[in-house]
Protein backbone atom coordinates (compact mmCIF):
# COMPACT_ATOMS: atom_id res chain seq x y z
CA UNK A 1 0.00 0.00 0.00
CA UNK A 2 1.35 3.48 -0.66
CA UNK A 3 1.28 6.68 1.40
CA UNK A 4 -1.33 8.15 0.29
CA UNK A 5 -3.48 4.86 0.08
CA UNK A 6 -2.30 4.88 3.93
CA UNK A 7 -3.73 8.12 4.53
CA UNK A 8 -6.88 8.16 2.38
CA UNK A 9 -7.86 4.73 4.25
CA UNK A 10 -6.98 6.23 7.21
CA UNK A 11 -9.39 9.27 6.89
CA UNK A 12 -11.91 6.86 5.50
CA UNK A 13 -11.74 4.65 8.32
CA UNK A 14 -12.39 7.64 11.22
CA UNK A 15 -15.32 6.99 13.78
CA UNK A 16 -17.72 9.70 14.11
CA UNK A 17 -16.93 11.63 17.57
CA UNK A 18 -19.16 12.15 20.22
CA UNK A 19 -19.40 15.34 22.98
CA UNK A 20 -21.77 15.02 25.83
CA UNK A 21 -22.58 18.61 26.07
CA UNK A 22 -24.05 18.89 29.82
CA UNK A 23 -25.16 22.67 29.28
CA UNK A 24 -27.33 21.59 26.23
CA UNK A 25 -28.96 18.30 27.94
CA UNK A 26 -27.48 16.84 24.78
CA UNK A 27 -24.90 14.84 22.74
CA UNK A 28 -23.36 16.38 19.60
CA UNK A 29 -21.59 14.29 17.41
CA UNK A 30 -18.81 15.73 14.41
CA UNK A 31 -18.48 14.91 11.05
CA UNK A 32 -14.49 14.32 10.18
CA UNK A 33 -14.08 17.90 7.96
CA UNK A 34 -11.16 17.64 5.47
CA UNK A 35 -9.33 19.79 4.70
CA UNK A 36 -11.23 21.83 1.94
CA UNK A 37 -14.26 21.95 4.68
CA UNK A 38 -12.36 23.55 6.92
CA UNK A 39 -10.63 25.95 4.16
CA UNK A 40 -14.08 26.68 3.10
CA UNK A 41 -15.13 27.50 6.67
CA UNK A 42 -12.73 29.75 6.80
CA UNK A 43 -13.10 31.73 3.39
CA UNK A 44 -16.87 31.30 4.42
CA UNK A 45 -15.85 33.32 7.89
CA UNK A 46 -13.95 35.94 6.09
CA UNK A 47 -11.40 36.42 9.03
CA UNK A 48 -14.05 36.66 12.03
CA UNK A 49 -13.27 34.07 13.82
CA UNK A 50 -16.06 34.26 16.09
CA UNK A 51 -17.82 33.45 12.54
CA UNK A 52 -15.61 30.66 12.17
CA UNK A 53 -16.51 28.82 15.07
CA UNK A 54 -20.02 29.17 14.52
CA UNK A 55 -19.62 27.82 10.88
CA UNK A 56 -17.69 24.95 12.10
CA UNK A 57 -21.10 24.22 14.67
CA UNK A 58 -23.46 25.06 11.72
CA UNK A 59 -21.61 22.43 9.07
CA UNK A 60 -20.18 19.90 11.27
CA UNK A 61 -22.86 19.49 14.60
CA UNK A 62 -24.67 16.27 13.58
CA UNK A 63 -27.12 14.14 15.53
CA UNK A 64 -26.68 10.47 15.84
CA UNK A 65 -28.32 9.73 12.48
CA UNK A 66 -25.97 11.94 10.84
CA UNK A 67 -28.53 14.70 10.39
CA UNK A 68 -27.17 18.51 10.51
CA UNK A 69 -28.41 19.78 14.20
CA UNK A 70 -27.96 23.66 12.75
CA UNK A 71 -29.16 25.49 9.76
CA UNK A 72 -27.90 29.19 8.38
CA UNK A 73 -30.51 29.98 10.57
CA UNK A 74 -29.15 29.56 13.29
CA UNK A 75 -26.25 31.94 13.19
CA UNK A 76 -26.99 34.66 14.64
CA UNK A 77 -28.95 33.24 18.00
CA UNK A 78 -25.19 30.89 17.87
CA UNK A 79 -23.29 34.08 17.74
CA UNK A 80 -25.47 36.12 20.11
CA UNK A 81 -27.75 34.13 22.67
CA UNK A 82 -25.57 30.83 23.27
CA UNK A 83 -22.71 31.05 25.86
CA UNK A 84 -19.64 31.40 23.62
CA UNK A 85 -17.84 29.14 26.34
CA UNK A 86 -19.96 25.98 25.42
CA UNK A 87 -19.80 26.95 21.86
CA UNK A 88 -16.37 27.37 21.40
CA UNK A 89 -15.68 24.16 23.12
CA UNK A 90 -18.36 22.51 20.83
CA UNK A 91 -16.84 24.30 17.76
CA UNK A 92 -13.28 23.19 18.90
CA UNK A 93 -14.51 19.53 18.93
CA UNK A 94 -16.11 19.40 15.80
CA UNK A 95 -12.42 20.83 14.44
CA UNK A 96 -10.69 18.54 16.09
CA UNK A 97 -8.71 21.01 18.37
CA UNK A 98 -7.74 19.03 21.86
CA UNK A 99 -7.58 21.73 24.23
CA UNK A 100 -6.73 21.41 27.83
CA UNK A 101 -9.55 19.96 30.64
CA UNK A 102 -10.32 22.69 32.67
CA UNK A 103 -8.30 20.83 35.44
CA UNK A 104 -5.44 20.82 33.94
CA UNK A 105 -5.82 24.50 33.46
CA UNK A 106 -6.31 24.96 37.59
CA UNK A 107 -3.11 22.58 38.06
CA UNK A 108 -1.16 25.12 35.89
Amino acid sequence: MSIIEAAVSHFSSKEVRSLKVKEWNATIYAKNLTLEDKGKLIAKAKDNSSDYLVYAVIYGAIDGEGKPLFTLEDKLSLKNKVDPDVLARVANFILGIELSSEEDIEKN
